[in-house]
């Protein structure tokens, strides 16, 4: 009788543990795949952002106190700089992003092409350093977050005397092209013991022009921007707030 009993709850304990495991095997096979599906919103998140930033760029240095007066102000300041011929009729949109003097600048381009003509002439750019005027892409949080840390290797580099230079989203060390994940892997390989070896060269094409300067960004995070007339009145008609300090397209709220 004891024996029968015995094999008896046995073989209740070993059909309920089959019973648990295959539950916990749903349970993690479903979180995995809504870990998936989050994973691939997020990327197409990421990718419509950059897109709607792709005609922007950023100007800093430049203080017109006047708002009526931005939009003609800040594109006559850029053909001057860049001896190029841009209109009010090839801008979207033109704002300051904070309240302060030398908050910077959004340009939105109609066109990329348009755009582009400020990043050709690579002497004009480094020429900029010496004038107070700065120019940069308009990065989205994660391409500034991989371009923190492209600049901390770019700056290791160069310390240690080797030939580098940063391309777009990218670092071309010793004639070899890295992601920002594959430096990361890099320091994390280093941290746990192992050499400082960096994972084999991303085969990526260069993304976009390199970045000069982005660090004004966090200092307008809770700033209203200053608008020409046109754009105020734009943003009233709208039921969505206007960007407070992060880089969105017009009168859309940035994250």
């Amino acid at each position: 009788m004891y024996k029968l009993l015995t094999e008896q709850n046995n073989a209740q304990t070993q059909k309920l543990t089959k019973q648990i495991q295959e539950s916990e095997s749903n349970v993690t096979r479903k979180f995995n795949s809504f870990n998936r599906k989050i994973e691939k919103i997020h990327e197409k998140n990421v990718s419509f952002e950059r897109k709607i930033r792709r005609n922007n760029i950023l100007l800093f240095g430049f203080n017109s106190e006047n708002c009526n007066s931005l939009i003609k102000d800040t594109l006559a300041k850029l053909n001057e700089l860049f001896g190029t011929n841009i209109r009010e009729s090839d801008i979207n949109n033109l704002y300051k992003l904070g309240r302060k003097g030398d908050s910077p600048i959004l340009i939105e381009f109609l066109s990329y092409l348009k755009k582009s003509e400020l990043f050709k002439d690579a002497e004009k750019l480094r020429a900029l350093k010496n004038t107070g005027y700065a120019i940069s892409n308009d990065l989205c949080n994660e391409d500034r977050e991989e371009l923190k840390i492209i600049k901390k290797h770019f700056k290791k580099a160069r310390d240690e005397e080797k030939q580098v230079k940063i391309k777009g989203l990218t670092l071309e060390l010793e004639g070899k092209i890295y992601t920002a994940k594959q430096l990361e892997q890099s320091d994390t390989d280093t941290d746990s013991g192992g050499s400082n070896n960096y994972s084999e060269p991303s085969s990526l094409e260069e993304e976009e022009e390199e970045v000069i300067e982005e660090e004004y960004r966090n200092k307008t995070n809770k700033t209203e921007e200053c608008r020409p007339e046109k754009a105020k009145k734009k943003r009233k008609k709208s039921k969505t707030p206007s960007p407070i300090g992060a880089h969105t397209r017009s009168n859309k709220k940035r994250r």
